[in-house]
């Protein structure tokens, strides 16, 4: 009589790293300084920005952009750590 199953080899899964892009829609008062924004909720003439896209460097400009719109779409990436033995499980995520 067997007391133990033979072992089963699994192939060790393998881990990368990718980064992920993101876009989002925040309120004004969710902005904080060092995000790219990439439109806002109003068109670009209406407002006294130079350039369609540029990211929040300071408080000065963050209190602008603030005062220009209500709505804000931001660009968020983050490094995710993805198994390779498997195109959509993410093992984990960092800000």
């Amino acid at each position: 009589m067997r007391l133990f199953k033979k072992a089963v080899h699994r192939p060790i899964a393998t881990v990368s790293t990718r980064i992920v892009a993101q876009k989002r829609w925040l309120h004004k008062n969710q902005l904080e300084v060092g995000m790219y924004v990439e439109m806002l909720d109003k068109p670009w003439s209406e407002t006294t920005f130079m350039f369609q896209g540029f990211r929040i460097d300071s408080f000065d400009m963050l209190r602008q952009v603030q005062d220009a719109c209500e709505y804000a779409s931001v660009q968020t990436e983050k490094l995710a750590r993805i198994s390779t033995g498997s195109s959509s499980r993410l093992i984990s995520a960092v800000k």
